[in-house]
């Protein structure tokens, strides 16, 4: 497919096939920010509310085009839109408010125990859901032929039975009723993953435009960042009794999946995750306070040495090559963090694959 500010889309695309396989085209992917040539014109909020705003579909839509017209997208940067209403959406699936804030949402808890999740049944036809159906639909009507409609935010497994139940009381069912957790945890699964999941997709993919996700991967059948940052709060052994049999369950629905480890409390549960053949990659967030990325060599290479992909979320452009010098070219997916001149961009993607090809 075309896209009017990023005529090489089709060789990024490739370059990302390549990176789920483990494998190289001609360089690692590269996902950079580039200082836009001119601020974009965003479109101004005169709502009464936060929740006004975050609901208003036009308002949001509207934001995403101004961005992609100011933005540069170099490499495996390309212009995207994702429709949100913040981490917790599926919890309205179940029943659930959400309540907003000016950077995200979370659910207000209905259920009693995580065994009162198991009466709950999953509606799509709710006030949410509906909106983000919208968004989806006007994004792609929107942004056809000019960027990418991607997937929402969708926290499942483990991360919605803690949304319905409240992350605190779902920490003492664990100790009180381990056998609850994971029922509720692949019950939610079972009824409504596939659900959410195949609604939005499938609107996507009519539309003729790959899968992506809030972690700008692609793909052209169904991929998604699984997670459950719930885990941090648990022990390697409540993990694989309760949670993680339903990560593997969405591990299997997917084409590709990339896991999203979130923070030092969650490294207890990685090798457990690396020994599911299904898993592809591994995005790895230290945290706030907890870089830079070079702290974590022995993290990357745990991940490369039991063949599965990273997405190399690092502080800047130094921290990338500090950890490079540490790993091989294959399964490597560059995203630094920070902003930087077009020169300094293309020259970091240069250098990229010169280090690809040994001759860094």
């Amino acid at each position: 497919m075309e896209l009017e500010g990023k005529p090489d889309f089709e060789k990024a695309l490739e370059r990302f096939e390549a990176w789920w396989h483990g494998d190289i085209v001609d360089r690692p992917p590269v996902t950079v920010n580039v200082h836009p040539d001119r601020p974009p014109r965003l479109p101004e909020s005169r709502h009464a509310c936060l929740r006004d705003r975050w609901m208003d579909v036009e308002h949001n839509v509207a934001c995403a085009e101004a961005n992609v017209a100011a933005g540069v997208f170099l490499a495996e940067t390309f212009p995207r839109y994702t429709p949100e209403l913040g981490p917790e959406l599926c919890a309205t699936v179940f029943g659930g408010d959400l309540e907003f804030t000016p950077h995200s949402s979370f659910s207000i808890p209905i259920a009693r125990s995580c065994r009162d999740i198991l009466r709950m049944k999953p509606d799509l036809d709710t006030t949410y859901w509906n909106t983000i159906r919208a968004m989806t639909d006007l994004g792609l009507a929107r942004g056809r032929g000019k960027w990418i409609t991607t997937m929402p935010d969708l926290h499942t497994n483990g991360d919605l039975v803690a949304a319905l139940r409240n992350p605190q009381d779902m920490a003492l069912d664990m100790a009180d009723d381990l056998e609850g957790v994971h029922l509720a945890c692949d019950y939610v699964n079972d009824v409504s993953y596939a659900l959410m999941f195949e609604d939005l997709w499938n609107r996507i993919h009519a539309a003729g435009q790959p899968c992506s996700n809030w972690t700008p991967t692609l793909h052209g059948g169904p991929q998604y960042t699984t997670s459950c940052d719930f885990i941090c709060m648990i022990s390697p052994q409540m993990f694989q009794e309760a949670v993680l049999p339903s990560i593997v369950w969405e591990m299997r629905y997917l084409a590709r999946n990339i896991f999203h480890l979130d923070g030092p409390g969650a490294l207890r549960h990685l090798d457990a995750l690396l020994a599911q053949p299904q898993l592809n990659a591994v995005q790895w967030i230290y945290g706030a306070g907890h870089g830079p990325a070079a702290r974590w060599i022995d993290v990357y290479k745990r991940i490369q040495a039991a063949g599965k992909g990273v997405q190399l979320l690092c502080e800047d452009l130094a921290d990338a090559r500090a950890v490079a010098e540490h790993l091989k070219p294959e399964g490597v997916w560059f995203n630094p963090g920070g902003s930087y001149p077009r020169a300094e961009a293309e020259a970091f993607i240069d250098w990229a694959a010169r280090w690809a090809a040994g001759k860094a």
